[in-house]
């Protein structure tokens, strides 16, 4: 019977090490050869592993993030559902013009998808046709903007929730507990997984936590920046895991593959987990782009930029004034009676 893994994922970063080569040798006064070494740089693999929690560490887990609740609680803190009520009693976290703009906006970017599906299937004047997908989507990328702004204001409303604080916690306690690194057993002078902050209590992981987030060494260009490197990895791969984004190998190499396209140690900051299954419309719009620019080129057309481009609530009601409304049928006109013609009365 085969043991299971301890492990959820392997990665590595890379490490530069100094490592000596020897060259031709030279001779001496005598004859005697003297053997010469150089000094050289290279890159070797710093291997990582997130271990396998288990039924333990879980029911550990789930008391840490319970406990965190109550603290943020007690500090005075409100709960989501709290929160949530207290915007209701208030009238609600959106306006009644939020909620127009709102809603047009959804309707608005349904009906030019819609579009966009009729004139794909449409073979006729296929110039005609590329210059209208070009003009849509342009269109579509400007209501999408404004819709993920405007979600994610509303979004950070419940940010300082004690649910968001706890969580945001509880994946940093998450870090601290399944981050393994391969290094020498003093012992056995082979290669194992150790922990990667070590200390058999939460402050003192977080004690070797804060030492390699505030050395400089740790930094990018410095002696040590694999060990930051591959904190910034763990703390990556955590949160997707946590999230219930990458639960097997696929997941966590798709979130790798995303993570390879960013600067790491680039100063930004990102409040939610990214969502891997956004590539696969990106790429549906770019697959689109694509078709649109076969057909147009090599003619130079004029590019809208997206961002320039805004679709404003005032701009949707004179799109709606301008369309021309259906004619009611009128009513029929009593007809006119005609007069009768005079009975021709008997002489007596």
């Amino acid at each position: 019977m085969s043991k299971k893994s301890p492990w959820l994922y392997h990665f590595h970063v890379p490490i530069e090490v100094s490592e000596k080569i020897e060259i031709d040798p030279i001779k001496d006064e005598d004859g005697n050869e003297i053997q010469q070494f150089k000094t050289i740089k290279k890159e070797k693999p710093f291997k990582c592993a997130i271990k396998k929690p288990n039924r333990a560490i879980y029911e550990e887990g789930e008391l840490f993030y319970s406990v965190e609740v109550s603290k943020y609680i007690q500090a005075g803190m409100l709960t989501k559902t709290l929160l949530a009520k207290r915007f209701a009693n208030d009238g609600g976290t959106l306006t009644s013009h939020d909620q127009e703009h709102y809603a047009k906006l959804y309707s608005l970017l349904h009906t030019k998808e819609q579009e966009i599906q009729r004139i794909q299937l449409d073979t006729d004047n296929a110039k005609k046709r590329a210059k209208r997908l070009q003009a849509l989507i342009v269109e579509i990328t400007s209501i999408r903007q404004q819709l993920v702004e405007f979600e994610s204001t509303q979004s950070a409303l419940f940010d300082q929730t004690a649910e968001h604080k706890a969580r945001n916690r509880t994946i940093l306690w998450w870090v601290l507990n399944l981050s393994y690194i391969k290094d020498k057993d003093d012992e056995a002078g082979k290669e194992v997984f150790k922990p990667l902050f070590e200390g058999e209590k939460l402050e003192d992981k977080l004690g070797s936590y804060d030492a390699i987030e505030e050395d400089e060494d740790c930094e990018k260009g410095g002696p040590k920046e694999h060990f930051g490197l591959a904190l910034k990895k763990f703390a990556y791969f955590v949160a997707f895991w946590y999230s219930g984004q990458a639960t097997d190998k696929e997941g966590f190499k798709a979130a790798e593959e995303l993570l390879d396209e960013v600067d790491v140690f680039g100063e930004h900051e990102e409040d939610d987990t990214p969502n891997i299954f956004q590539e696969q419309r990106d790429a549906a719009q770019e697959a689109l782009e694509e078709e649109v620019e076969e057909i147009l080129s090599p003619t130079n057309e004029t590019v809208v930029d997206p961002e320039e481009t805004e679709i404003k609530l005032s701009d949707i009601n004179k799109a709606e004034e301008k369309e021309p409304k259906a004619e009611e049928p009128k009513a029929e006109e009593p007809k006119a009676e005609e007069p009768k013609a005079e009975e021709p009365k008997d002489i007596q």
